[in-house]
């Protein structure tokens, strides 16, 4: 059904409470919040609930001293005051909502409503204070946003510690009443139900609402994981009275029609979650019409879209027709949504850890299914598998500073189509560990992902105690990487190989390799133009602002994050190991790998004494010792000492440390 997007949280700002000093950020449709234990996630949700939530009394709104920012001595006995504003889009197709909170508009194009919550304090005259709070819309304090105002934008929140079980059964909670509210089910129709129930125990709950609502389940559940055996599901009811057939209805699981009492926690999780799912659908365009409502909305204007839409089945309901051509959905929306209307208002969804009880590969289908969904959505999670399915632009990340929490978005992250794919699926294959980092080394392949964790040990910096991940992105195209940690505030440190090249003339290829002692005209380092090039499109630099000389230039980059070495890193840690004399290493790494016998070895060792690294790597390289870079630097990996490591890998271990410690 092509249904326009529901309203969102477009921005939040949170000044003061909790965990946040100052917070100002933008967000999107569906959001994944991450961060470390007890950095916020649920503050963040909370904040979010004291304007929101229909389930907080007035008197969950009043705060205490503990709701401050923790930074803040004695708040409470100095007036401090807290304050969380947030902004809506994706509402102006929605005429019944536009009425409702039209004093809220904070601009029209785009279409924008702003809600805060302030909580303040009063002077008495003995010099204490007393605190109050007001919601208000837009920019006016004396405009109030209340209980009644939640009717038609609100947020609904499925806690991380959550009894499935009891809400399911619960008459007043169970997302499965909720749904069946949204049908026009008659009484005469339970009644007949009723007394056919006391002919026959078998009867099945064949009113086409019920078939449908039952259906929607089904596809909804079925969708997420699959068709395995034995989980489709059934409703049940064993009342006879007409008045509680519906509030008694149960859900069962599989052809034995077992209870949810027996089944797996996890399944219910992803039960309980696809219907809350299903009940917060946009209900403007209903899929069944009752003749005598049908025939009513005939009598108004436009109304041929109806019989372009709706067909009439053997009950004498109207049920709506699959595979409607976008034109069609859209003018019949227009239509209902001005003549029938659903007063149910909007809501936004929140989730805590929607991970809990399930396996890695359900936990991938569940968020996916949520993803898609047209609700919108706040979901914290601890999971690196659901994190590493989620869209790039989806990602709000927390981070703890000695200053607060600070929260940061990819929301606005201006990434080309083809840099977006290559990032969501580095970080699919990767399982999101980029997130997880409290800082990051990029690296260009798997060699240097062997050695600079080796490398970092050989220092006394090792990046696990510091909780840095070395990440190689298998290219130089370190650009998207920069941008997306740069707008997660993760810190981060480049490294790249330098590529030394020479020309014979302007108008030739670039020759790689090691440097000649034949001096050319035409040389530079293929990191540095990389480096330039990236960092001018990132508008980081002007390109007025780089140093003539090649050696300046490479310290210019560096207070940019970026240590580029001089060929690639295996020459350049065989050319520093020769200075020391730390050569060794390399012959016994080969002869311990290579297939090739005496003579091969002996080539290669010659080629090492020779200060010949080009050959060496090229004799690393050959089908004839069935090594291979990788595995050479794995091999390495385990034998380097200090003496092997490039002194602008070294730099840029020492920079990332320093970087980590000042969080």
């Amino acid at each position: 059904m092509n249904i326009p997007k529901t309203p969102y949280i477009s921005r939040v700002q949170i000044q003061n409470f909790r965990n946040f000093k100052f917070v100002n950020v933008d967000l999107t449709h569906k959001q994944v919040i991450i961060g470390e234990n007890n950095v916020g996630k649920t503050n963040f949700l909370s904040a979010i609930q004291l304007i929101l939530d229909p389930k907080l009394s007035d008197e969950d709104r009043f705060l205490n001293d503990t709701d401050f920012y923790e930074g803040i001595e004695s708040p409470m006995e100095n007036g401090e005051e807290i304050k969380i504003s947030i902004d809506i889009k994706g509402f102006d197709h929605n005429k019944m909502l536009l009425a409702t909170l039209s004093d809220a508009t904070l601009k029209e194009d785009p279409a924008t409503l702003r809600l805060t919550y302030h909580y303040y304090a009063s002077q008495n005259d003995d010099g204490t204070y007393e605190y109050q709070y007001r919601i208000f819309q837009g920019t006016k304090e004396d405009v109030p946003f209340n209980h009644n105002h939640r009717r038609y934008l609100n947020l609904k929140v499925i806690p991380a510690i959550r009894d499935v079980e009891t809400e399911m059964k619960n008459m007043r909670t169970s997302p499965v009443n909720k749904l069946i509210k949204n049908y026009d089910i008659r009484k005469e129709e339970l009644k007949d139900i009723a007394d056919r129930l006391k002919e026959t125990s078998d009867e099945v709950l064949s009113i086409d609402e019920l078939v449908h609502l039952t259906n929607s389940i089904n596809s909804r559940f079925s969708t997420i994981i699959g068709q395995q055996v034995d989980s489709s599901v059934s409703l049940e009811t064993i009342d006879l009275d007409p008045n509680r057939i519906l509030n008694t209805l149960k859900l069962m699981i599989g052809q034995g029609k077992r209870p949810i009492n027996e089944t797996s926690l996890g399944l219910n999780n992803i039960l309980y979650i696809s219907l809350i799912l299903l009940s917060l659908e946009d209900k403007t365009i209903p899929p069944i019409l009752k003749e005598d409502t049908y025939l009513k909305l005939l009598d108004e204007a436009d109304s041929e879209i109806l019989k372009q839409c709706y067909r009439k089945n053997d009950n004498g309901n109207y049920l709506l027709k699959d595979m409607l051509s976008h034109e069609r959905q859209a003018n019949l929306y227009t239509f209902m949504d001005m003549y029938v209307g659903d007063n149910k208002g909007f809501t936004i969804l929140a989730i805590e850890e929607p991970e809990a009880h399930l396996h890695p590969a359900l936990q991938r289908l569940i968020f996916k299914d949520v993803m898609k969904q047209n609700t919108s959505v706040l979901m914290t999670t601890h999971s690196p598998h659901i994190t590493s399915v989620a869209p790039i632009n989806s990602i709000v990340h927390l981070r703890a500073m000695s200053n607060g929490t600070i929260v940061k978005t990819t929301a606005s992250l201006q990434l080309s189509e083809r840099d977006c794919k290559d990032l969501e699926r580095y970080v699919d294959v990767k399982k999101g560990e980029i997130y997880f980092g409290k800082g990051v080394i990029l690296v260009e392949g798997v060699a240097e992902e062997y050695l600079i964790p080796s490398f970092a040990e050989a220092l006394h910096m090792p990046l696990d105690k510091k909780g840095i991940i070395c990440c190689t992105i298998n290219s130089t195209n370190f650009k998207p990487y920069v941008q997306f940690l740069d707008a997660l505030g993760i810190p981060y440190v480049v490294i790249t190989d330098g590529d030394y090249y020479f020309r014979e003339n302007a108008a030739l290829k670039k020759t790689f390799g090691q440097m000649h002692d034949k001096q050319h005209k035409y040389t530079g380092y293929d990191g540095l133009d990389r480096t330039k090039k990236i960092l001018i499109e990132l508008g980081k630099i002007d390109e007025s602002d780089i140093p003539n000389d090649i050696n300046e230039e490479d310290t210019f980059y560096k207070q940019f994050d970026f240590f580029i070495g001089i060929h690639t890193m295996e020459i350049d840690m065989m050319d520093i190991s020769n200075d020391k004399g730390a050569t060794a290493i390399f012959s016994q790494v080969f002869n311990d790998l290579t297939s090739g016998g005496a003579t091969q070895k002996k080539n290669f060792k010659d080629s090492l004494n020779n200060g010949n690294y080009v050959d060496c790597l090229k004799k690393i390289e050959s089908k004839h010792s069935h090594i291979g870079k990788g595995r050479f630097a794995q091999g390495l990996s385990s034998e380097c000492t200090k003496d092997n490591i490039p002194p602008y890998i070294e730099e840029a271990i020492q920079s990332i440390f320093l970087k980590v410690d000042d969080l």
